[in-house]
């Protein structure tokens, strides 16, 4: 399989993934601002599921953009990270409707974490996939994100034990990393780590 097929595949599934997370909005009759009021937890819980999608996708473009070739590690990898992807506007949809509720959010950080986690592995099939020379692996081998999120993650998933909107609240720190390029998240990196481990 060619990588343009790959991307193809995969901004196909993107993009029906978003339209179910519209369609999932149900517009109320009544032409008033209360009724949209009343929906408003909908519309925030598909605000930052949309962001958090944009945002890795664009990653997922860079990432492929800088590979030079993939094979069937990276395809079954990239299916698990899509897997995962897919399940995105149920959660959305459940916990927009039940913000304040346990489980919804529990469930609602477990798949964006499991998200996570997959295009973490993608990124380590891309590196082997890759001469360890090539610029991709160059690139990829030095950010950490993938990392940070998952601790961030798992601090979230422990926090919705106790406050439960933190599952949503937290969504919005971990898009906030991955707005950045690679080189300027591995320039911010080397910043941070210059500050605690200085010689």
């Amino acid at each position: 399989m060619t990588k343009a097929r790959l991307e193809a595949f995969t901004d196909g599934v993107v993009a029906i993934v978003l339209t179910v997370l519209v369609l999932d909005i149900q517009i109320p009759d009544s032409p008033s601002l209360y009724s949209i009021l009343n929906i408003s937890n909908t519309l925030l819980a598909y605000t930052v599921s949309f962001i958090f999608v944009a945002v890795i996708w664009v990653n997922h473009h860079r990432m492929m953009q800088m590979a030079e070739k993939i094979n069937y590690s990276v395809i079954w990898a990239n299916i698990f990270w899509l897997f995962w992807l897919t399940l995105c506007p149920a959660v959305t949809s459940w916990v927009g409707r039940n913000p304040n509720r346990f489980w919804p959010e529990f469930f609602y950080v477990v798949v964006y974490m499991m998200w996570s986690f997959s295009y973490g592995v993608l990124s380590k099939r891309v590196v082997k996939a890759n001469d360890p020379n090539s610029h991709v692996a160059i690139v990829l081998s030095r950010d950490r994100r993938s990392q940070i999120s998952m601790i961030i993650n798992l601090i979230i998933l422990v926090g919705v034990f106790f406050y439960p909107p933190l599952g949503m609240i937290g969504r919005f720190f971990v898009s906030a990393i991955w707005i950045v390029s690679y080189r300027t998240a591995n320039k911010y990196f080397q910043k941070v780590r210059g500050l605690f481990f200085k010689s």
